[in-house]
């Protein structure tokens, strides 16, 4: 069997240096691929060159909505920039209303150039969506389905919009939220979604899960990483019934649909 992380942050600092031996490690779990999103304009550069030094880690490029702050005056024109220098999708974006004192109107603007260049350049798109679902939909509807797949990362939403955001091309990916053994939301809404549509990530290196005593790092060194993946597949499968194999072949397959583009530009780049 064969995974792909499909959401991780491999440039944070609290693991950078630790790249080779995590890859390493990605490698011996099967994880094939790590898609490595950036989160704002300064960790663009080290999320391109990670990309370049191993073969594995397929980079996106985006404004988090924490940082939509923290942008350029040419934070479009840079953000095109490495959408066109390299094979990459787009995120990570969205909209995250957990801080009442956010500039909700910064956050949707900051979206809609993401959603618009996906559309534009034919690239999957990583999305983050927190306590703003109701924003999230009405936008959906108003710019409509996606070119090319996408999804919205780590998911939290309820059961019932799934139906909405797969017909809006979107696929629906579980972190190590799902492991929990109090996320039933979490559990309900992988049950509702199509074998097709759902896969799964690490949102490295944070969303530790909930994993068997053994396999446990102490609590001083507890950073996740994508090699937990197939433990993560090995819960939530257990968790709606499903065979393990079967399970993690569904969001293998249904992760390379994703990110087909980015492959296919990979490959051809050699």
């Amino acid at each position: 069997m064969n995974f792909i992380d499909s959401h991780c942050h491999l440039h944070d600092s609290r693991i950078i240096s630790d790249i080779p031996w995590i890859e390493d490690r990605a490698q011996i779990a099967n994880v094939q691929y790590m898609v490595s999103c950036a989160t704002m304009e300064d960790n663009f550069e080290l999320t391109a060159q990670l990309s370049k030094d191993f073969p594995s880690i397929l980079p996106c490029f985006g404004i988090h909505p924490w940082f939509v702050g923290s942008i350029s005056r040419q934070w479009k024109e840079r953000l095109e920039h490495y959408l066109l220098t390299y094979p990459s999708g787009i995120g990570e974006t969205g909209i995250d209303f957990t801080d009442k004192t956010c500039d909700r109107e910064a956050q949707i603007k900051v979206f809609l150039h993401h959603l618009m260049l996906a559309r534009e350049l034919e690239r999957p798109i990583n999305i983050h969506v927190r306590n703003a679902w109701d924003t999230f939909i009405h936008i959906l509807k108003k710019t409509g389905k996606l070119k090319v797949p996408g999804l919205i990362h780590s998911y939290s939403g309820s059961a019932d919009m799934i139906p909405l955001f797969e017909s809006h091309g979107l696929y629906i990916s579980f972190s190590g939220s799902v492991t929990n053994p109090n996320a039933k939301k979490v559990v309900n809404a992988l049950k509702m979604v199509s074998c097709d549509r759902f896969v799964l990530e690490t949102d490295t290196p944070d969303i530790y899960p909930y994993l068997p005593e053994h396999l446990l790092e102490p609590e001083a060194f507890r950073l996740n990483e994508p090699r937990n993946l197939p433990a993560i597949a090995k819960i939530a499968s257990n968790r709606i019934g499903m065979a393990f194999e079967e399970f993690s072949n569904h969001a293998y397959e249904n992760s390379l649909k994703v990110f087909h583009p980015v492959l296919e530009a990979k490959k051809n780049q050699k």
